[in-house]
């Protein structure tokens, strides 16, 4: 499993390039290695004529600081494309012509600068370099251009990026005053489970995990259905497991048999589901167990 695309400009130039190759087929793309000639100017080019540039910015907070580290991205390395490297790029598009010059970036916010890549798309045009088309234009793309291969990829290969609302303590300890009737049963199985003096903090606890573990799983059956059904199944599953424990097995104790349970769920999803982040795992695994705990009828 690879790990976040933005760590580092490394990881988002393999992380594109992926989706490229997806995208346009990997017998119609061509990459250009760190060997060849070094900073180049482009990193990948497919044969229908675009050419692209990986970048990730240091800083995306400022809208201001991001639009000019963009632009400054775009003015050298069209410079590389049309004046410095112009006699490598002459011989490496022989016979094609480059249409568009596109840099890949995460995320940019400034419609100034599409305003920015119009002109210089013209200026590129005027300089009649035989390798540059007459529809020429410079593009900026993220991702989210690309949403069928980013899922393709976000679900087998790197880590799913879930963005849902997480629960704050005060956010819980609200809901529970508003609640105290639904959360009578764990009030009777929480004693069992934790030390003395603890319950309050634990119910805190369990019930943020709760709340949270909702709202994931709001998200994934919204924007990933499919993982949402395999999710529950497993979900669903464990638990018909540990109820039927404590029916049958009166050997260990409580917190033993959950805490057995809590790490076969784990084990579980990440057989089935290897690109789920850790963070999101342990939710799921202590909202099942919260929900189990809300809405269980054994007593043990």
């Amino acid at each position: 499993m690879l790990d976040d695309p933005r760590a580092d400009p490394k990881s988002w130039e393999n992380y594109f390039k992926d989706i490229l190759r997806r995208f346009y087929g990997p017998s119609n793309m061509k990459d250009i290695p760190d060997s060849y000639g070094g900073d180049f100017g482009i990193e990948c080019y497919s044969f229908s004529g675009h050419t692209f540039q990986c970048y990730l910015p240091e800083q995306f907070s400022d809208k201001e600081k991001l639009t000019k580290a963009q632009k400054n991205k775009i003015r050298n390395d069209i410079h590389k494309l049309t004046v410095k490297n112009k006699k490598k790029f002459a011989k490496l598009f022989e016979g094609m012509n480059v249409s568009r010059w596109i840099l890949a970036t995460p995320e940019y916010f400034d419609s100034d600068i599409a305003l920015y890549c119009s002109a210089k798309s013209v200026k590129v045009r005027k300089l009649g370099l035989p390798y540059i088309s007459d529809d020429f234009q410079i593009l900026l793309q993220t991702e989210s251009d690309y949403k069928s291969e980013v899922k393709a990829l976000r679900q087998y290969i790197y880590q799913l990026s879930l963005d849902f609302s997480h629960v704050d303590g005060d956010e819980a300890d609200d809901w529970i005053s508003q609640n105290l009737t639904f959360l009578e049963k764990m009030d009777l199985k929480l004693p069992k489970v934790v030390a003395e003096g603890k319950t309050g903090q634990s119910k805190s606890f369990l019930v943020q995990k709760y709340l949270g573990f909702q709202n994931l799983l709001d998200y994934l059956k919204a924007e990933w259905p499919d993982i949402h059904v395999k999710i529950n199944a497993l979900i669903n599953n464990r638990r018909s497991y540990l109820e039927s424990r404590f029916l049958t097995d009166g050997s260990k104790q409580p917190e033993n048999i959950i805490q057995n349970e809590l790490q076969k769920l784990q084990n579980d999803i990440s057989s089935e589901i290897p690109s789920l982040r850790k963070p999101d795992l342990e939710l799921i695994t202590w909202g099942v167990i919260a929900d189990w705990l809300i809405r269980c009828p054994l007593d043990f």
